[in-house]
């Protein structure tokens, strides 16, 4: 006959489930909680754009105190073993394949100046008012596009020579890119000033060589800052030396003007401009994967090693296109740039 079972047996039983239940319970707990800080850390650790902060429609001062210490913040997060562009694909004298003597960058080749004036003419961008801008530094220039080899030129618009040592002229050259980087940034409401000064002039007058020509910009740059505390975005910006092949890519059937970014090492705060172009190149290669050819960084045992480039953490110089780009070409790759720039200056990402 079996005995009737005993009520000790049954609580004994039910603080096992109890006990079983809560012990389930703290182990999903716990689960959740793992699986919650790991993604919190993953995101935190692994987004390419965690540094930057919602400053969106903030005042041109508040703007660049927030980037200077966001820019700050990153650079000091800069590790030694960052992926670099090849040495082999990037010639490493200063920003060329190599130094051009004064005589050949004073030198008067033939060119076709009618062609090239009808090119950049057709690119004027109409006129907008502040307030038809999603953003706007509201008429305060905050950004300095400049040229430290103010003569490099294109050869398609010479008549007479192929020789990439030939292109150079002393008013169609460089200076007309930065005319059309300055409308699009305008145009996407970053207020900027373009200085279009003839360096290689200056530098003749001053009996100084090409080498020299940072130490002129420089001057140029502690002149517009003393006379405008806005300016927080400095570009100095070049043509390759390369050939076609090396200096164009085709994106959705059209030409385009490659691009590469040159940071110098030898200051002390140059983590904080390569952070700045890191950002860039990121958002160049996310809206036009393979126009930018990477960042390269110089120290001063490959050419000047700092650009001006310790004057701000958001300071960079960039390479657009070569000796052999046309201007449309060029054109649609400072459109692209000019997008690139304006989202990592406004910090639009979320």
């Amino acid at each position: 006959m079996m005995k009737p079972r005993s009520k000790d047996n049954d609580k004994r039983k039910s603080w096992i489930l109890l006990l079983l239940f809560l012990s389930l319970g703290l182990f999903i707990s716990w689960l959740i909680l793992l699986l919650f800080w790991s993604n919190f850390f993953s995101a935190s650790s692994d987004d390419p754009t965690r540094w930057k902060k919602p400053i969106i429609k903030m005042a041109p001062e508040s703007l660049r105190e927030r980037n200077l210490l966001n820019l700050r913040e990153k650079g000091s997060e800069v590790g030694a073993n960052r992926e670099k562009t090849k040495q082999s694909d990037i010639e490493l004298a200063d920003g060329h394949g190599f130094t051009p003597s004064m005589n050949e960058l004073l030198a008067d080749h033939p060119f076709d100046r009618e062609k090239f004036d009808a090119r950049f003419k057709s690119m004027k961008r109409p006129i907008i008012r502040h307030q038809d801008l999603p953003h706007s530094t509201f008429g305060k220039k905050v950004a300095y596009v400049y040229h430290s080899h103010s003569r490099e030129s294109f050869l398609p618009y010479f008549q007479e020579t192929d020789d990439p040592k030939d292109a150079y002229h002393e008013s169609r050259n460089i200076t007309q890119v930065g005319e059309i980087l300055e409308r699009a940034l305008e145009y996407r409401g970053i207020g900027t000033l373009v200085d279009t000064s003839d360096i290689i002039r200056e530098l003749d007058q001053k009996g100084l060589d090409f080498p020299s020509s940072y130490q002129i910009t420089g001057e140029h740059i502690r002149t517009a800052r003393s006379a405008n505390r806005d300016l927080t975005l400095f570009l100095d910006i070049h043509r390759d030396s390369l050939r076609k092949k090396a200096t164009t890519e085709a994106i959705h059937g059209q030409p385009f003007a490659k691009v590469f970014f040159v940071v110098g090492t030898s200051h002390a705060s140059y983590e904080s401009n390569l952070a700045f172009t890191e950002a860039v190149n990121r958002q160049l290669d996310t809206n036009y994967p393979g126009l930018s050819k990477g960042i390269f960084q110089k120290d001063s045992t490959q050419g000047n090693g700092v650009y001006n480039q310790d004057v701000s953490p958001t300071s960079v110089l960039i390479e657009i296109g070569g000796v052999d780009s046309t201007i449309e070409e060029i054109q649609r790759t400072t459109e692209a740039l000019a997008d690139a720039l304006s989202e990592v200056y406004w910090h639009s990402e979320e």
